[in-house]
């Protein structure tokens, strides 16, 4: 009653539901519970109320769950499916498919065996949870949910192998689909937003690339900028002593050395062992002249409009350019005259037009045409120091003799003899040199020394051995002979050849006398062991005993009591270099040749110079392992020769699996594979620890492997081949990696294809013109001996001399 009277209404406890009954069909009636306006709420049967027992209450209703926001939750689910793919990665065994190990662990929950799985079974969310729990990647009910929704499940029920597929190919795939419609084609371009993120066509790259997932426009923008760093070339090794025709070594007036290497003219200072560079050249330089005042030089080089330039070594700056016209393709020899005010040059067209030069006023004086035939015929140019007005041009069996003259209106005349052989077998002279008395030397290919009078063959006298049998700049073999003669002084001669020796002859009498000393390159202990040095070059120091040489091993000697290396260059055309990762300035050098030179960049010298064991063979490619102690040396008859570097040299491993050359080597992160590239288009995986053993062969690659590199995790190598090819391979079977690989974090990056380098590429070239590139450690540059930002620009300049040292970039 008070609850009454304060007007409130008494608190009821809950109320029994109701029922009524409901015909489900003719005669037979359910139970159903009624709602508050007594019609029924559902049509669940009731349990009817048998023997006086109630019916149990109802079951409360569920509130309705939050609806999947999918846009929230597809970060997660990214995540989650990279944990998938990594968990059944690592859990499958060496020769079982990830695929095969998934399909298993759905069919135990299913109770069949995995290969029994079809397109039409089915697992619902418990079931997948479960799975992926005894997997090892746990998941909530909403990220299970979520995968469902976004995996294509139909009526709370998800496709088993549908799932499979989609999970480990077709997630990557799909990405890459997603813009499969607008392919780009060619590389980003600066000023123009990099947010294309589907596939990127460019033409030095057979197959398409793709930015990573998480790409940045932003990264775009700064590659088209310079680095923060410049390279500054510090050191060349070596000298062109392969394709020069003609002398190009020659103290200068200091004592330094000048001579070339590829597009860089250079000052060598052997009292600091440094050198000073001439870098206006834009192509290689293949010829060189010293001035009268042993200070200025010419060098020539090759090109459409090959360039002659005339530079102070001194300063290392220009004093005149003359352009040799369209079409003379380079500029094989030149020679100053006596009185320092004409240059001579000699190109590589076809006729081997002669050009006089006064070089200060840039005015040509005379043109000639010297020899008709496949260039390089003419070989050199060399001036009488006695009769300036005389001067020679030798080459493919041919020696002519020149003299230079007035007309009446002060022009120039030349009168030219070509050499008569008298009877004699015709010869190719090598070098040339004049006396006083004006007989003319030339070395020739056999080793001897012809006199000639006038324009006739006096006589020939045996001095040097042949050397070996080389091929001829136009193709022939030959032997390489004398290549240099100078005189010292004008009563003796010097003359150096193949067979490494330099003779001081008598000269005194007007012609060629007797041999005074002959003088070996090479220490007593050193013959027979080390290949003998064929001389390519000589010069003398002015009023000195010292005279400096250059070597076919692109080496430059000084030759006194105590002969020595002032240069190390590689005895053939490089090939390859190796740099060691655990001690940052020791690098390796492989090249054409049977030794592998490892090298300081500290010192700028030799640490050792290793011959190779096998007999004709010569090294094409070579490595450092991760700890720095193995150096493996891939040779040209398909070997792979394996040496300790460290303390001592000795051979740890030889393994013969290839009949071709192995063109390209890379140790795994992890120092237990070595990946082999041949020219036979395979990959070899060997296994370090036990000896090198052969683990697999990666097929695929229908052209000669020529790059490689690991995933920083070691799981995955990426190889380029001479098609233009990027391929995919897995290091424990040797099978394709089909997945897309946009996400890989690489070890290195030395392949001249993909993404991050699509933009190395200038302009109308193709897959030749640019043949390395390198990552820097950092990760923010690299190119083909340029320095780019990475990823790299349409085009910068390259340099193609190595070493070269970053440093920070100053304003200018």
């Amino acid at each position: 009653m008070e609850h009454e009277q304060g007007g409130r209404r008494p608190m009821q406890g809950p109320q029994e539901p109701k029922y009524g009954r409901v015909e489900i069909r003719p005669g037979v009636y359910h139970p159903v519970e009624l709602g508050p306006k007594g019609r029924a709420a559902s049509a669940r049967p009731a349990v009817p109320n048998v023997g006086g027992i109630a019916p149990p209450p109802p079951r409360r209703r569920v509130p309705s769950a939050r609806p999947l926001n999918l846009k929230e939750l597809a970060p997660v689910i990214v995540k989650i499916e990279h944990a998938m793919r990594e968990q059944v990665k690592r859990l499958s065994p060496l020769h079982v498919k990830e695929r095969s190990l998934l399909l298993n662990a759905f069919g135990k929950a299913m109770q069949k065996r995995g290969p029994m799985i079809t397109h039409s079974d089915t697992v619902n969310p418990l079931q997948f949870g479960a799975v992926w729990k005894d997997l090892g990647v746990a998941m909530s009910q909403e990220q299970v949910l979520a995968l469902f929704e976004k995996h294509g499940a139909s009526g709370g029920r998800l496709p088993v192998q549908a799932f499979c597929e989609a999970l480990l190919a077709g997630a990557p795939r799909a990405m890459m689909m997603q813009n499969d419609g607008a392919v780009q084609r060619g590389a980003y371009k600066a000023g123009v937003p990099a947010t294309h993120t589907g596939k990127i066509k460019y033409p030095e790259c057979k197959k398409g690339v793709w930015p990573p997932s998480d790409w940045d426009p932003r990264v775009a923008e700064r590659s088209a900028t310079t680095p923060d760093v410049r390279l500054t070339l510090e050191f060349v090794y070596g000298y062109d002593g392969m394709q020069a025709t003609a002398p190009n070594v020659f103290y200068t007036s200091s004592g330094e050395v000048a001579y070339y290497a590829a597009a860089v003219g250079i000052v060598y200072d052997k009292r600091a062992h440094r050198q000073r560079f001439f870098l206006e050249h834009d192509d290689d330089i293949v010829s060189m002249a010293i001035h009268p005042d042993r200070r200025t030089v010419a060098t020539g080089q090759v090109g459409k409009d090959p360039a002659v330039i005339v530079w102070d070594t001194g300063t290392c700056e220009s004093l005149a350019t003359l352009q040799q016209g369209d079409g003379n393709r380079g500029v094989g020899a030149l020679a100053f005259t006596p009185d320092g005010k004409r240059l001579a040059a000699v190109c590589t067209d076809n006729n081997h037009t002669l050009y006089l030069w006064d070089w200060s006023r840039r005015k040509v004086l005379m043109e000639r045409r010297t020899y008709n035939g496949t260039p390089p015929a003419t070989y050199g140019i060399v001036f009488s120091a006695f009769e300036h007005q005389r001067f020679a041009t030798w080459g493919q069996n041919h020696v002519k003799f020149w003299a230079l003259g007035e007309d009446h209106a002060g022009g120039v005349t030349c009168e030219v003899k070509s050499g008569s052989f008298a009877g004699a077998k015709t010869f190719t002279p090598l070098s040339a040199v004049f006396l006083s008395s004006g007989v003319v030397l030339t070395g020739n290919q056999s080793g001897a020394i012809a006199s000639w009078r006038g324009n006739k063959l006096l006589r020939e006298t045996p001095g040097h051995a042949t050397g070996k049998l080389i091929n001829r700049p136009d193709g022939p073999p030959m032997y390489s002979g004398v290549r240099c003669l100078v005189l010292q002084d004008e009563r003796t001669l010097l003359s150096g050849g193949a067979d490494g020796y330099v003779i001081k002859w008598d000269v005194s009498k007007g012609d060629l006398g007797a041999p005074l000393q002959r003088i070996p390159l090479l220490r007593p202990e050193q013959m027979g062991v080390v290949t003998l040095p064929a001389l390519r070059a000589l010069d003398c120091f002015p009023g000195s005993q010292v005279f400096v040489a250059g070597s076919g091993a692109c080496n430059l000697w000084e030759v006194d009591d105590m002969p020595e290396v002032l240069v190390q260059g590689a005895s053939g055309a490089l090939n390859g270099l190796a740099m060691n990762p655990q001690f940052p300035h020791v690098f390796a050098t492989l090249s054409e040749a049977d030794t592998v030179v490892v090298m300081s960049a500290a010192t700028h010298k030799p640490l050792r110079v290793v011959q190779l064991g096998m007999k004709g063979e010569c090294a094409r490619s070579g490595a450092f392992s991760p700890d720095g102690q193995h150096l493996a040396v891939g040779l040209s008859g398909g070997g792979l020769q394996v040496m300790e570097f460290h303390p001592n040299v000795t051979q740890v491993a030889w393994c013969k699996d290839s009949n071709e050359s192995i063109d390209e080597l890379k140790y795994s992160p992890c120092g237990r594979f070595l990946a082999a590239g041949s020219h036979d288009q395979l990959i070899y995986i060997y296994d370090v620890k036990p000896g090198y053993r052969l683990r697999c062969k990666c097929t695929g690659h229908s052209s000669t492997v020529t790059h490689i590199d690991w995933a920083a995790d070691s799981s995955v190598i990426m190889s380029n081949d001479q098609a233009y090819e990027i391929l995919y391979s897995d290091p424990r079977t040797g099978r394709q990696v089909k997945e897309n690989q946009r996400d890989t974090r690489w070890a290195t990056w030395t392949c001249v294809l993909g993404f991050p380098v699509m933009g190395i590429w200038p302009p109308g070239t193709d897959g030749t013109d640019i043949n390395s590139c390198d990552r820097s450690p950092s990760g923010r540059c690299g190119d083909d001996i340029s320095l780019l930002c990475r990823p790299a620009p349409p085009h910068t300049r390259t340099w193609r001399v190595l070493p070269l040292r970053a440093e920070p970039a100053t304003a200018s």
